[in-house]
């Protein structure tokens, strides 16, 4: 598929969340689909998806999903946990809090957005969005698993958080040590880890 085409299906998947909507809509859902798309193609992600679907009441909802595991230094998944709560409860538009996991302790991270179509205008047309994005330590593997969702639908936003708590709960990491080095192991434990978020999310 090429760029041209990528770009089609995604404006005809921004029309189908939005039928009834503005162009402004659709155009906010079709660049926030193109970001994540394009982080997928940069390898940035091991996971990009979205959720495209109908409620009870005949609404359309919809949410994407990036997982990726960035490098982690800290041994320590406690220490870890604390410092990345430290940091990102600086940000006073956070909401965040520690949890814990059978894979150990996190931080999970609520915040509302304002996706504006010229963010020097304060009265540009805008769309509220709210993240949810997970971290969890995983010192046996020495990355940081990052899980992000992002939503329009606000209303179904429990829903989603629920569903982002699931994956992080149902993960497990079983094999390797931080001194059992390879790219074998570390493939073998990533494509687990994709597996069983692919497996919450499909």
């Amino acid at each position: 598929m090429d760029d041209e085409e990528r770009q089609e299906q995604l404006w005809s998947i921004a029309e189908e969340v939005w039928p009834h909507g503005t162009d402004f809509q659709r155009e906010v859902t079709f660049r926030t689909y193109h970001e994540m798309a394009e982080l997928a193609r940069a390898e940035k992600s091991f996971y990009a998806g979205f959720c495209l679907d109908e409620t009870p009441d005949g609404r359309m909802t919809t949410a994407s999903l990036l997982a990726r595991l960035d490098p982690l230094d800290e041994p320590d998944a406690e220490l870890s946990a604390r410092c990345l709560f430290e940091s990102l409860s600086v940000n006073e538009n956070n909401s965040v809090e520690q949890i814990r996991v059978p894979a150990g302790p996190g931080v999970l991270v609520l915040c509302g957005l304002q996706w504006k179509s010229d963010p020097q205008d304060d009265r540009a047309p805008s769309l509220p969005l709210a993240r949810v994005d997970v971290y969890l330590p995983l010192p046996r593997m020495g990355r940081l698993l990052v899980l992000s969702l992002t939503t329009p639908s606000l209303s179904d936003l429990p829903f989603y958080v629920s569903l982002l708590s699931k994956s992080a709960h149902d993960l497990t990491v079983t094999s390797g040590t931080a001194t059992e080095p390879g790219p074998d192991n570390e493939n073998e434990r990533k494509s687990t880890i994709a597996e069983q978020v692919t497996a919450d999310f499909g």
